[in-house]
């Protein structure tokens, strides 16, 4: 008999439909009326003929999930492991596991790097040839080392891009662990020299490789972003000052060679957290951003650095912060000419920069990302003169009439570090997280130029601060112009890239970098879409 007309408007039942194999009606339901099947046995429909107590569906009408492939299914949890936080959850800035696990990679690295640095003093005093000092072993082995940073830098730069940043990280994890182990071998200066530059060259690519970890997994959250910068930047500091304290008492128990052999461990912790832990992009083990490494794709790359007027502002500023970086050089016989302590103390001092540093990231760059975007220009304004009035007051302290005090020399390095962990780390990387397919060249290229030129104004310092009794005021007078200059350079960035209040700054910054539009006609960009 044919249908009910109330049970056949309900489902959409038509009467030349055939019934499915099991007996049950077939019915189809149209594509934007699915839940007039849904019906409950308690469900009652009301008609002019009265009401009518309809059966459940056929669960051969429910649609049936379709299965996830176990490969997808791998992906998806690897994904919720790796990426940070929606923004619709509760979230950990700071402690998620992407943050952690880029953390500890960086800690080995700066570890592994670390050895030769504390070793190279025993080193120096067992092999030193009978016509050189020891002094004189010890500045060949670091000018191999500071031969393989610079290299590393130049040219490392574009393989992080091209071969992705986990594969990177692993060839250069198993690079300077065989660096390690040749550096235990070594008898001349030239074989631990050739050693170091070894673990220094793949050391100097752990840095961008990174940063474009960091700026790939928080792509769409510019808050995650500062913090995964905040703890790399914590990383590099915290990794050198608690290794090199282990790595001495390693030394006096079981010698410079098995103790190399032994921080060669660093290496291989580094290595299993890359291969195991760490991937390209969220839900994806190996994704490289760029292009293969080819001729093209290098000329293309450089153009696209180089040729940017905003990388030369910070790449600018670096260089004045790099000064500061690297004023551990020059502290310890500063401290010995004026501070009235011995050549060993003073050494041994120098340790300060490193502690100031540390700190600067742990306070000021905490501080730091949890600020506005306007009150982060005038931060780092704040710490710039802070800086720089320290530097004219270890100038002040090496004048002839100015009664000597180690404790005031010291209190001041720490204060002239403490205020440039922000600049010297922070910024630069934010930077580099514009650059798309280019974030690792960015980075390594502005280390490079901070690196070479640095170089060279210590060695030009060297000479100034001979000169007659005001020697080291002239050397503190020239830091501090250099750094008065990176004030003005990384200002004029910051104000752009910070200005832009609200969700979305950087990603129009970006826009206003690549089209190399001004900034006025950015902020009226984001009036209009206000209005």
């Amino acid at each position: 008999s044919p249908p009910d007309p109330h049970l056949a408007q309900a489902t959409n039942f038509h009467p030349s439909r055939k019934q499915t194999d099991k007996g049950a009606i077939g019915i189809r339901p149209r594509s934007s009326s699915c839940q007039a099947t849904n019906f409950h046995p308690s469900q009652e429909t009301n008609s002019n003929k009265g009401a009518i107590r309809h059966s459940p569906p056929d669960p051969h009408l429910a649609q049936a999930p379709t299965p996830t492939h176990p490969r997808k299914q791998k992906q998806q949890q690897r994904q919720r492991l790796m990426a940070p936080p929606s923004s619709a959850e509760p979230k950990n800035l700071y402690l998620n596991k992407l943050n952690v696990i880029v953390f500890l990679t960086y800690v080995m690295s700066a570890a592994s790097v670390a050895a030769p640095v504390v070793l190279i003093s025993s080193i120096a005093h067992e092999l030193h040839g009978k016509d050189e000092t020891e002094s004189a072993f010890s500045a060949k082995v670091a000018g191999y080392a500071t031969l393989g940073t610079s290299l590393g830098k130049a040219v490392m730069g574009f393989v992080g891009d091209s071969m992705g940043a986990r594969r990177t990280m692993i060839l250069a994890f198993s690079a300077m662990a065989g660096g390690l182990v040749l550096f235990s071998q070594g008898s001349t200066a030239l074989q631990i020299g050739a050693a170091n530059a070894v673990v220094e060259y793949f050391n100097s690519v752990h840095w961008p490789c990174s940063a474009i970890l960091v700026a790939t997994h928080y792509k769409d959250d510019g808050e995650g972003l500062e913090a995964g910068i905040f703890l790399l930047s914590l990383s590099s500091r915290f990794g050198a000052v608690t290794s090199m304290p282990l790595i001495a008492l390693v030394n006096t128990w079981l010698g410079w060679r098995k103790t190399a052999l032994w921080s060669a461990g660093f290496s291989a912790i580094g290595l299993i957290s890359a291969t195991v832990m760490v991937t390209d992009a969220p839900g994806v083990t190996n994704a490289p951003q760029g292009s293969r490494l080819s001729l093209t794709s290098v000329i293309k790359s450089l153009k696209a650095v180089l040729g940017n007027k905003v990388w030369w502002l910070v790449a600018g500023a670096q260089v004045g912060n790099g000064l500061i970086r690297t004023s551990e050089r020059v502290v310890g016989s500063f401290y010995s000419e004026t501070g009235g302590v011995s050549e060993d103390t003073a050494g041994s001092l120098t340790v300060v920069v490193s502690i100031g540093f540390l700190f600067s990231v742990l306070v000021f760059g905490s501080l730091f990302t949890k600020m506005g975007n306007k009150s982060k220009v005038r931060f780092v304004s704040a710490m710039y003169l802070g800086c720089i009035l320290c530097v004219m007051g270890l100038g002040f302290l090496s004048l002839p009439f100015v009664p000597s005090s180690i404790f005031l020399e010291v209190a001041l390095t720490f204060g002239m570090t403490s205020l440039m962990g922000v600049q010297y780390y922070q910024v630069p990387t934010m930077l580099a997280s514009t650059f798309g397919e280019n974030k690792g060249l960015c980075s390594s290229y502005i280390d490079g130029v901070a690196y070479g030129s640095t170089s060279v104004v210590w060695s030009g310092l060297s000479w100034v601060v001979k000169q007659g009794d005001f020697g080291w005021l002239y050397g503190w007078s020239i830091v501090a112009f250099t750094v008065v200059c990176a004030m003005i350079l990384c200002n004029k960035f910051v104000k752009q890239f910070w200005a832009v209040e609200g969700k979305g700054g950087q990603e129009r910054y970006a826009k206003l970098k690549s089209e190399d539009t001004e900034y006025d006609n950015l902020v009226g960009e984001k009036e209009e879409q206000d209005v």
